[in-house]
C-alpha cells in the first residue's frame, strides 16, 4: 500500500514551497547584506555615538537605530536626531547627534536661576540633562527661523552644539533638511 498525503496538506506545502526557502535565505544572508542595502530596505540607519556629549542618554561608542528622514524631517522638541552640521560649524563631515531644543518659531534663551534652558518664555524641564547645574555656553536669545532647528547635547558641559556656533554664520542654527535620522534611543547597545 502506498502512502497518499490528503489533498489539504499538499495544498499547504504547495503554497508555501517557494516561500520557506526565501525567507531561511533571507534570514541567514541578512547578517551579510551591505548595511546601505539593509537601511534602504528597512527604512532604518545605525549611527554610532562617539562622544560623551549624550551622556547620559548615549554613552561613548553606544549604536543606536533610527528612521530615515530623506530630508524631510517635521521637527519636534526633544527628538534625539543624527544629522550633518553646517559647513559654518568646521570638522570632518560626519554626522553628529544631539536634541532638539528649539523648533521653528521657538524663542530659545539660557538661562533662568536654576540653569533651565527657557524656550517661549517657559523653563524647559529636561530629565535628560547630565548635569542640571552644568556650566551653560551663553549665547544671545534667537528665534528659530523656519526650516531650522536648535540643537544641543545632554551633557552640556561637553558638548558643541547650537550654543557653540551661535556667533559664527547661520547663528548655530541647523536647516531640517540636514536631518539624517530621528532616533530610538532605547535600541542604544
Amino acid at each position: 500500500m502506498r502512502f497518499r498525503p490528503n489533498s489539504t496538506l499538499m495544498s499547504l506545502f504547495r503554497s508555501h514551497i517557494l516561500i520557506i526557502p526565501f525567507v531561511v535565505a533571507m534570514a541567514s544572508a541578512c547578517s551579510g547584506l551591505p548595511e546601505p542595502l539593509v537601511s534602504k530596505l528597512t527604512g532604518r540607519e545605525s549611527y554610532h555615538e562617539p562622544s560623551e556629549a549624550m551622556m547620559p542618554t548615549l554613552k561613548t561608542g553606544d549604536v543606536v537605530t533610527g528612521k530615515m528622514t530623506d530630508g524631510t524631517y517635521a521637527p519636534k522638541a526633544g527628538d534625539v536626531i543624527a544629522f550633518l552640521p553646517p559647513k559654518s560649524w568646521g570638522g570632518s563631515g560626519g554626522y553628529m547627534i544631539k536634541r532638539v531644543i528649539g523648533v521653528p518659531g521657538s524663542a530659545v534663551s539660557c538661562c533662568d536661576a536654576d540653569h533651565r534652558m527657557i524656550i517661549d518664555g517657559k523653563p524647559l524641564d529636561e530629565p535628560y540633562v547630565a548635569n542640571e547645574r552644568a556650566s551653560h555656553l551663553e549665547f544671545e536669545p534667537v528665534v528659530v527661523p523656519e526650516g531650522h532647528i536648535w540643537v544641543q547635547g545632554d551633557n552640556r558641559d561637553v558638548s558643541l552644539d547650537s550654543r557653540s556656533y551661535s556667533g559664527r554664520a547661520g547663528g548655530g542654527m541647523v536647516p531640517a533638511t540636514s536631518v539624517l535620522g530621528v532616533l530610538d534611543v532605547s535600541t542604544a547597545r
